[in-house]
């Protein structure tokens, strides 16, 4: 049972409805493919931006693929390009956010346990030889990186 969804929620996201219908009626207004023909060439669009996102790409790289696909179908570019990838990244993003938070509060995806190792000891421990390590451990703040390396007398 999803549990950040409300069906009778003012807005999709809430609502748990799926991101691709509306980054399609987006897509259909920049691209002016309002036809039931351009419905499957939409679908794909915006399958591909959602992926993109997915995988980490910005808005940025939104408005190159979308500027892109204007190149393949021999479109002028609209003066509205940028702002037209930032509400498509936005889109996409805020329905995998809301996916991924419902998946880790159902425990599909188990919550981060903090390691009981801080960064720097963990690092040093593979990092140092034995004796450089034994300082590290004693508070000796004048370990050298390097076993070769000159020591700096301290102050």
């Amino acid at each position: 049972m999803p549990i950040l969804r409300n069906s009778k929620a003012d807005n999709w996201v809430d609502r748990g409805e799926p991101a691709e219908p509306h980054m399609q009626r987006v897509l259909a207004f920049y691209f002016a493919r309002h036809d039931e023909g351009d419905a499957p060439w939409l679908a794909e669009q915006a399958s591909a931006i959602r992926g993109m996102v997915e995988a980490g790409a910005g808005e940025t790289h939104v408005a190159g693929y979308l500027y892109r696909c204007l190149r393949e179908l021999a479109l002028p570019v609209p003066p509205r390009g940028r702002t037209t990838a930032i509400a498509l990244w936005h889109i996409a993003k805020a329905a995998l956010v809301r996916d991924f938070a419902e998946r880790v509060l159902s425990g599909e995806i188990p919550r981060p346990i903090p390691t009981p190792d801080s960064l720097s000891h963990w690092l040093a421990a593979r990092l140092l030889t034995a004796d450089e390590l034994d300082e590290f451990e004693n508070g000796d703040d004048h370990v050298q990186p390097y076993a070769d390396s000159p020591v700096r007398p301290p102050g």
